[in-house]
């Protein structure tokens, strides 16, 4: 009888005596619902024999040796003691990876085997979505990616996104309302602006904000954001980041921060200019004209002149402008 464990992804392995007999090992998931086989996929295959599920929300495209770095020395010397999970694709014949690409990264890069537990038949998108919200036990999503997952979740209960309230949506995907604020607007952050991050994935959910705040200053500002990332790139390069990837992820934000308050700094608006009329020995009397930037503009001020003056000086403007 299949013992329960932690979480969705539970199952147990057979026992010892039938693998002593030479039978094949096999465990359960989901509560006994679903049985999976282990596999061995050679490294020379690894890359041509296994691909990733359209379902799996880790983002392939941020892998790198940073990425992987709290995993790859280990891989390399001891090969992975932890397998992934797979469904086996019947076009194609592929392993697709439900979880374990970082994995897979690894043992491409090093020429390791990679081992699996491949679920034998059919299985449901929503079955292989709760196997996929429990391999976060290795690294936790980033927000983006674990936003990709619950507009996933949410599509197939076939939830209107857009028009529906955040907390509204928030309980039926079953997460806090400011959970889930924070990873949709991290989802809505420019690929070109995390991708100047090393290990972009990895950067710490505070940065979240801040990115934002500066995404939108590029939008008001019309600034093409493509163009800008490519542009503080360019100013990156030949700089001295730190030596471990969290002092580089830290530099770059304080360092992408001060490039756009430069790039956006308003000039300071143009000043009239002052011209005194008079010197008087009252300090609170003057009489002093102020022109504006364009020229086109003229405003006399007069304070402690005396009234006489003053309406002299009204009589003499009138008869200039009315001659």
């Amino acid at each position: 009888m299949t013992k329960k464990g932690k979480g969705l992804l539970t199952g147990q392995a057979s026992s010892r005596a039938s693998l002593m007999k030479g039978s094949t090992v096999t465990r359960s998931y989901l509560n006994g619902n679903l049985t999976a086989k282990r596999v061995i996929v050679p490294s020379s295959d690894v890359n041509t024999k296994t691909d990733i599920h359209p379902l799996n929300p880790r983002n392939q495209e941020a892998l790198s040796i940073e990425a992987v770095r709290d995993i790859l020395p280990s891989i390399k010397e001891n090969g992975v003691n932890q397998e992934g999970v797979a469904v086996r694709c019947l076009s194609s014949g592929k392993l697709l990876l439900l979880d374990a690409s970082r994995r897979r990264f690894c043992c491409a890069h090093s020429n390791v085997d990679l081992p699996l537990w491949e679920i034998q038949g059919d299985i449901t998108d929503e079955q292989i979505l709760a196997i996929i919200n429990d391999s976060q036990e290795v690294k936790r999503w980033s927000y983006p990616e674990h936003a990709q997952y619950l507009l996933r979740i949410a599509e197939r209960k076939s939830l209107d996104v857009d028009a529906m309230k955040i907390e509204d949506l928030a309980e039926e995907l079953s997460i806090g309302r400011e959970s889930l604020r924070k990873r949709l607007a991290a989802n809505k952050v420019s690929k070109d602006i995390l991708a100047v991050f090393v290990d972009y994935e990895g950067i710490p959910n505070s940065y979240y904000s801040s990115l934002t705040k500066i995404q939108n200053q590029l939008s008001r500002a019309n600034k093409n954001i493509k163009d800008t990332m490519e542009s503080f790139i360019q100013k990156l390069r030949g700089i001295e980041l730190g030596t471990t990837v969290s002092d580089k992820q830290a530099a770059t934000l304080k360092g992408l921060e001060e490039f756009v308050e430069h790039l956006l700094k308003k000039q300071t608006k143009p000043e009239w200019s002052t011209s005194e009329l008079c010197q008087f020995t009252d300090k609170k009397a003057y009489a002093r004209t102020k022109i504006s930037p364009d020229g086109k503009t003229m405003k006399i001020e007069l304070s402690r002149v005396g009234v006489e003056k003053m309406r002299e000086i009204e009589r003499l403007t009138r008869q200039i402008l009315n001659s």
